[in-house]
């Protein structure tokens, strides 16, 4: 596949990433090439995680797209508190967002950001992120929205509260497929998925408001589930991007 970028860089990350960068891992935009699909990811992960978030997202698109050419855009909201070498890095290299409208976005990737406060809407993110789940609804063909994200858009969209867990949930679990859907046609069950959370989403309260769970752990509960708006959105509490040192 080919991933095109806005501005040229390289995708790595100083704890993460291996001594030396493949030939796959480096990308630029190419003088002339079409685009197939234009994908988007909100990155609002801390800062520590910030540069690997990116490359785990690129490495599944890359796996995933086989011929399909795709044009990738890096995000971050300006209300996600940084420290100056992650705001350096996020203002030289990430796509203004206020820029979604104009990139016509095919596909969005919503991630998580570090909790501050004792509920979402206190969050000082949180006016930009549901504002990012309303745009999203009528521009995008399919969105993903991951842990804390998936979280506040279920929040903001039908009034469905996270729940504290006991004990925070951590480490990789077996996630057995629950539904038919395109999505999970053709994988494996069950999956193995890294989680990573202090609070949960349960089941019986994603059914009664109509969305489809799509696969589940008898240890972590729901993984992953869907809901169709006039765009598909997706939405996982789990981490499937997470690599092997990442929890």
């Amino acid at each position: 596949m080919t991933v095109l970028l806005e501005k040229r860089r390289l995708i790595v990350s100083p704890g993460l990433a291996p001594a030396q960068l493949r030939e796959e891992d480096q990308f630029g935009r190419p003088q002339h090439a079409d685009v197939d699909l234009t994908i988007g990811l909100v990155n609002n992960m801390p800062d520590a995680a910030l540069q690997a978030t990116e490359r785990q997202f690129m490495r599944l698109l890359r796996q995933a797209a086989g011929d399909i050419r795709i044009d990738f855009h890096c995000f971050s909201l300006p209300s996600v508190h940084r420290a100056q070498t992650a705001k350096w890095r996020v203002d030289r290299q990430y796509t203004d967002i206020a820029d979604l409208d104009r990139l016509h976005i095919d596909g969005l990737i919503v991630t998580g950001a570090e909790p501050n406060a004792a509920t979402l809407p206190e969050e000082p993110f949180w006016q930009e992120l549901t504002g990012i789940v309303d745009w999203a609804k009528t521009n995008t063909r399919s969105t993903i929205w991951s842990c804390l994200a998936a979280h506040a858009a279920v929040l903001h969209l039908d009034g469905i509260e996270r729940r504290r867990l006991d004990t925070k949930c951590s480490g990789i679990y077996d996630c057995c497929k629950v539904a038919e859907h395109w999505l999970t046609h053709d994988i494996a069950s069950p999956l193995r998925v890294s989680h990573s959370r202090l609070n949960e989403l349960r089941a019986h309260d994603l059914s009664a408001r109509g969305y489809q769970l799509l696969t589940h752990s008898p240890e972590c509960g729901v993984d992953i589930f869907a809901r169709q708006l006039r765009s598909q959105f997706i939405f996982f509490q789990g981490h499937p991007e997470y690599e092997a040192l990442s929890l």
